[in-house]
């Protein structure tokens, strides 16, 4: 298994997920300049699926493109997703950076 190139943020915090017409709440547990794993309800995604991830802040809404990389089931059910983000906005890694001066 390879190792990620970047450090991930623990984390919990709330998005939308949009992909075509379908709209999926969720919770992100852990975040990086590259990519996030996101708790939620999903099912009927294909890998390489691509998203709009809406992340709510107090300044309005960041958004964020991404595409699925790993489907996690418990159950049989669909209850997270691991998304590569693409073509990241400088809002975003500057949100990034901000929060590793929180920890």
């Amino acid at each position: 298994m390879a190792r990620r190139s970047t450090w991930r943020i623990p984390i919990r915090l709330s998005v939308i997920l949009n992909c075509g017409n379908r709209v999926s709440p969720g919770t992100v547990k852990n975040i990086s300049e590259t990519g996030m794993f996101i708790s939620a309800e999903v099912t009927g995604f294909a890998e390489d699926s691509k998203f709009d991830i809406s992340i709510p802040l107090k300044e309005g809404v960041l958004h964020v493109p991404g595409k699925l990389v790993r489907l996690s089931k418990i159950n049989g059910s669909g209850n997270g997703i691991g998304v590569e983000l693409i073509n990241l906005p400088q809002d975003y890694l500057e949100f990034v950076e901000n929060l590793l001066y929180i920890l």
